[in-house]
């Protein structure tokens, strides 16, 4: 049966609480290891603390596991559990949400030193780092499904650069750089029911739409022609 995920966090905790004793002791560097340390603390605390899976009684069982260091004969004595097998096979499926949640070699990268690897990868599993924190609402729904493939990111330099634009910091700091009064009265023409800017209105909104992202024969326009072809019409107005 494959190591379960407590017994992991367990083994982990000891060997490096046993490591910074020793360091302590003999006046060695501990920085690592104090590091590590918070680290695996982190995964403790969520795993008590925080809702990793649905039903509470699931989740007492864990708790009351790792308690009992791991112990079934424990465990199953305090849970009045009737069978030690059907325990060992809750415990099992148990163990398997856990490890979908924090990463299933986040504990390893801990191991390894590997700090910032194994944070990013367990804020991702847990929900607490999300793509979509850093990039503009409805920015996913214009990419394909994620899939993994053998390509790396030394390939992606131009898909990067793409990504970059629709970044929140990018156009935090590029909505500095403009007219700050004008960008205000543009979001005024787009959210108000204000009947004197209604022509206003409509031709921002198809703008926005890509109403003029073509010419007369369907040839695509580059920005400062769209902006032309709409200014132009709204004059006429």
């Amino acid at each position: 049966m494959a190591k379960l995920i407590f017994r992991k966090l367990i083994e982990a905790k000891e060997q490096i609480e046993a490591s910074l004793r020793r360091k302590e002791l003999s006046s060695e560097d501990f920085s690592l290891e104090t590091k590590q340390l918070c680290a695996l603390r982190e995964i403790f605390h969520y795993v008590k603390n925080e809702r990793w899976i649905s039903q509470e009684r699931s989740k007492r069982k864990a708790l009351v596991f790792l308690k009992n260091h791991c112990s079934y004969e424990k465990t199953r004595d305090e849970l009045n559990a009737t069978s030690k097998n059907s325990l060992e096979v809750s415990l099992s499926y148990i163990s398997k949400k856990l490890e979908s949640r924090i990463g299933k070699n986040t504990i390893e990268l801990i191991m390894e030193g590997r700090l910032d690897e194994a944070r990013i990868q367990f804020e991702t599993g847990t929900g607490k780092l999300n793509p979509r924190d850093y990039l503009i609402e409805g920015f996913f729904n214009l990419l394909p499904p994620p899939v993994h493939s053998h390509t790396s990111l030394s390939t992606c330099e131009k898909e990067l650069k793409f990504l970059l634009v629709f970044t929140i910091n990018h156009l935090m700091e590029l909505a500095v750089k403009y007219n700050q009064e004008n960008l205000s009265y543009l979001m005024y023409v787009l959210t108000s029911m204000d009947r004197a800017i209604a022509e206003e209105r409509r031709v921002l909104y198809q703008l926005l739409k890509g109403e003029y992202s073509r010419d007369a024969s369907g040839e695509s326009l580059n920005l400062n022609s769209q902006i032309a072809m709409a200014l132009e019409e709204y004059a006429l107005l």
